[in-house]
């Protein structure tokens, strides 16, 4: 693993261990939600978003990071990336991650 791939895993670590910010339940809710509008799952749990959250493309948790995952940019990645991986997510599939160089 790498030393950029530690700390994006930390970060991601950090963020979902972190119960007590409002801020943070609200997104939590927030990708919970979008998993059930995109028809992802019926009713999707926190573990569904979680493992929604750590399947995200970097760009997405460090825009998250920075903005907040209830920014409007960051909503509309999110989103593009349910609708591109509709069928995986539904499988609860290892998704191979993109990086863009």
């Amino acid at each position: 693993m790498s030393y950029k791939h530690n700390n994006l895993l930390a970060m991601r670590q950090n963020y979902w261990n972190d119960n007590d910010s409002p801020r943070v339940l609200q997104e939590k809710q927030f990708l919970q939600q979008m998993l059930v509008e995109r028809g992802i799952f019926q009713d999707a749990t926190l573990d569904d978003a979680k493992y929604l959250f750590f399947n995200l493309p970097s760009i997405i948790i460090v825009k998250g990071y920075a903005h907040g995952f209830l920014h409007e940019s960051v909503q509309s990645l999110i989103l593009k990336y349910i609708d591109e991986n509709k069928q995986m997510l539904q499988q609860k599939s290892t998704l191979k991650i993109k990086f863009r160089m």
